[in-house]
């Protein structure tokens, strides 16, 4: 059963996508060059730049590959203003120790939502990594981060996390997690210490600081497994319960194996 350490994990990882993808992108004072193979057009009239062929952009301590990068831009105030980014193939976006990579990125400066969708998507940092296989996408003015299609999410504890989509609210101020949901063949599970849980649905939320697996719910903990139709974890006192569905029939089912004798030193 997942851990109040794990919820601020996924917290921390989703936040520094954010961050990731959103720093210092609207500073007006900094540097913007653009590199490229093929070509490098400004089209004045229609307000935008057009860069092909092995694009290199680069912005404070942003850098952003692909080969097909526009960005679209206003007028205000005797300076051009971003308004929007748009790059294909081969994404890249890299800032000191994080990274993203994907078919498709854009980034809405007005909106202010970052995508990175295709047929197969990453982002990771020191708190850990996230890839997906239809999209990871951030919006910051709503305050939602969401990955969806086998999604997988690797927290640097070690503990997996296996859904068909990942959904999450946060604090407008203190950008903290407010309540997560994980969609379809929800897994969660840790090898080095034995640890998994399956369901169709996992919620969080932070009112309660209550963990609910519902759905086909097994829980199993080194040799030991437990099956029922719902599971809960109070994350204040540490107590796990599962229970059954009376009125479909279906029971609280539990396997226990003994605890071997651990040797002196383990």
């Amino acid at each position: 059963m997942p851990t109040k350490k794990i919820i601020i994990l996924v917290l921390i990882l989703f936040v520094s996508f954010s961050q990731f993808v959103l720093a210092k992108t609207n500073n007006k004072k900094s540097e913007l060059t653009v590199e490229a193979d093929e070509s490098l057009e400004w089209f004045e009239k229609e307000k935008y730049y057009l860069a092909k062929g092995n694009v290199i952009l680069k912005k404070d301590d942003i850098t952003l590959n692909g080969n097909f990068v526009k960005a679209d831009y206003v007028f205000e105030n005797g300076e051009n203003i971003l308004k929007k980014i748009i790059a294909k193939e081969k994404v890249l976006l890299i800032k000191v120790d994080t990274r993203a990579t994907g078919q498709n990125m854009t980034y809405d400066f007005k909106d202010k939502i970052a995508k990175i969708s295709g047929p197969f998507q990453t982002f990771s940092s020191k708190s850990g990594y996230i890839e997906s296989k239809k999209f990871i996408i951030f919006d910051e003015l709503k305050n939602k981060a969401e990955a969806e299609g086998d999604v997988k999410i690797i927290l640097s504890n070690k503990t997996i996390i296996y859904a068909d989509n990942v959904k999450a609210d946060f604090e407008a101020n203190k950008k903290s997690l407010k309540k997560a949901i994980a969609k379809g063949n929800v897994i969660i599970e840790n090898k080095i210490k034995g640890r998994k849980s399956m369901a169709d649905l996992g919620i969080y939320n932070s009112d309660n600081e209550i963990i609910q697996l519902s759905g086909n719910v097994v829980i199993i903990n080194q040799k030991s497994k437990v099956s029922g139709s719902k599971g809960f974890t109070n994350l204040k006192t540490g107590i796990s319960n599962i229970v059954g569905d009376p009125k479909n029939k279906k029971r609280v089912k539990g396997t226990f194996a003994p605890i071997k004798k651990q040797k002196n030193g383990d």
